[in-house]
């Protein structure tokens, strides 16, 4: 049974036990999505849904490494005259299987051409001299050797060699290599559908705060991280604080993922937990034993039946088919601590949907001791220097200061840590975004904007060309003053002690 939203939450799962649930939720769903092909024009920044094996052998044909002359057997070597006199022209890249060459003679050669049968070597344009009489020599410095610069057949590969596993990203390294091995189209890994609601009435989407009322930090900000993490962003709605409104907003949505923002306490206008209990939802995590971003959650919507099934009485066929289940992440309202939530409960729920594998966090010495919090993990907004973390300001759980300049997320251990204390560091997800295409959905959804009684849905910034290069180079990586040195305390406001309000 559910807990009553005036009931006290239930212990918070811990930090690493909630990633790992997370990443768990899904897996019976991603197990049984069908794989969508895309053209090799259309692959950028998705995923194999499949191994890549190779429809050639690589090369497909003896060629030649350099310009040069094809040569059989040992020299000197007798040329090839053209028609009338003139120079012979060779053998060009793209040409199709030539005469065998015989034995003692060269002939002209691009790199990448079809060697000719019974070439024995390619011998250097700078490594040969012709005087014109019709005889080729090497260079004495340069003795040819058998097959040098020639590119045997399957040098590379063997048709049907495995290239790539299933769950490799598309990169344009990717693309090249499918192409070379003869693909037109790609298996790839349907990508997630998300919607994200964002619920406060105090929110607003431009202009100057005013009124006790606040500019709208998230809406602009969630739709491109989850785009960022593999996500198909249906859409951004802005809700009022309507506990029939959020319900109805939840229970409509046809996305594979709800992502909300804020509502995920126990005030009175705190709407996420009574929406999951009227729509019979099963709570994975409830509130995460982490800071900031604790009141985060993670549920399993009821899978909805067939509209007519239950009525012995209907014999007409059902409306529309059962819905598989879809998950509900809720995050804190604070902008910090929603990144937490989207780090925590997103990232590894959206990587095992899309076939992505666990990221790898790299360690990191700190360049400055950082306090923990008495039970808790903390998620610390970091900058690299000289291969070490440098903890950044402005790490309260409702600024946005420091994670715009920070290039990961250190995971601070309850207690806090010392300096030069090695912990994992949680990569951002830039490197990715930046080099993502536009989905057909995206691109559509940026083309205006409607309002309805929930409030109002935008499209989201255009995803950006595709993805990776998730490696840190730490001394290359240069910030601003953000990280001037600082005590271990807390600072700008953010209280870690045990009392810490719902961060």
């Amino acid at each position: 049974p559910h807990p009553s939203m005036n009931a006290p939450h239930r212990s918070p799962t811990s930090w690493p036990d909630a990633r790992a649930i997370a990443a768990r939720a899904a897996v019976k769903e991603a197990a049984h999505t069908t794989p969508v092909m895309r053209p090799l024009s259309d692959a950028l920044g998705q995923v194999l849904a499949a191994p890549l094996a190779a429809l050639t052998d690589l090369p497909p044909f003896d060629t030649s490494a350099m310009d040069g002359w094809a040569l059989s057997g040992p020299g000197p070597w007798r040329l090839p005259t053209g028609a009338k006199g003139q120079d012979h022209p060779g053998i060009l890249a793209g040409h199709g299987e030539m005469a065998p060459l015989p034995d003692g003679h060269a002939v002209r050669i691009a790199t990448g051409a079809r060697v000719p049968p019974g070439a024995t070597a390619v011998l250097r344009s700078e490594y040969g001299t012709d005087a014109g009489d019709g005889w080729l020599h090497a260079s004495p410095a340069h003795p040819v050797v058998l097959g040098q610069d020639i590119r045997t057949r399957g040098q590379e590969c063997r048709s049907g060699d495995q290239l790539l596993p299933a769950g490799t990203l598309v990169t344009p390294a990717v693309l090249g290599l499918a192409a070379a091995a003869g693909y037109d189209e790609l298996p790839t890994v349907r990508r997630p559908r998300v919607e994200v609601l964002v619920l406060g009435d105090e929110l607003l989407t431009e202009g100057l705060p005013h009124d006790g009322r606040i500019r709208d930090a998230l809406g602009p900000m969630v739709g491109p991280w989850l785009r960022a993490l593999g996500a198909e962003v249906m859409g951004t709605r802005r809700l009022a604080d309507e506990a029939d409104v959020v319900h109805a907003a939840v229970a409509e949505s046809t996305a594979d993922v709800v992502v909300t923002t804020g509502g995920t306490a126990a005030g009175p206008l705190d709407h996420v937990h009574p929406t999951l209990r009227r729509l019979g939802a099963e709570l994975l995590v409830d509130g995460v034993a982490v800071r900031p971003g604790h009141p985060m959650l993670l549920a399993r919507l009821a899978r909805e039946t067939s509209t007519n099934q239950g009525d012995p009485e209907n014999t007409e066929p059902p409306e529309r088919p059962a819905r598989p289940a879809r998950h509900l992440v809720g995050l804190p309202g604070n902008p910090l601590a929603a990144v937490s939530g989207l780090l925590t409960l997103a990232e590894p729920l959206l990587r095992t949907m899309t076939g992505r594998p666990a990221p790898d966090p790299g360690p990191a010495p700190l360049a400055e001791a950082v306090q923990g919090h008495p039970r808790d993990t903390r998620l610390v907004p970091v900058a690299f220097r000289q291969e070490a973390a440098v903890p950044l300001r402005f790490n309260g759980p409702a600024m946005l200061r420091g994670i715009a300049a920070a290039d990961g997320l250190a995971v601070i251990p309850p207690g806090g840590a010392k300096r030069g204390t090695e912990v994992d560091v949680l990569d951002l997800p830039w490197s990715a975004s930046a080099t993502e295409q536009p989905s057909h959905t995206d691109q559509a959804g940026q083309a205006g904007q409607r309002t309805d009684q929930a409030g109002q849905r935008t499209g989201q910034a255009p995803q950006r060309t595709d993805q990776e290069a998730r490696q840190r180079t730490a001394q290359a990586r240069q910030r601003t003053d953000q990280a001037r040195p600082r005590t271990a305390r807390a600072t700008d406001g953010e209280d870690i002690s045990p009392q810490e309000g719902p961060a």
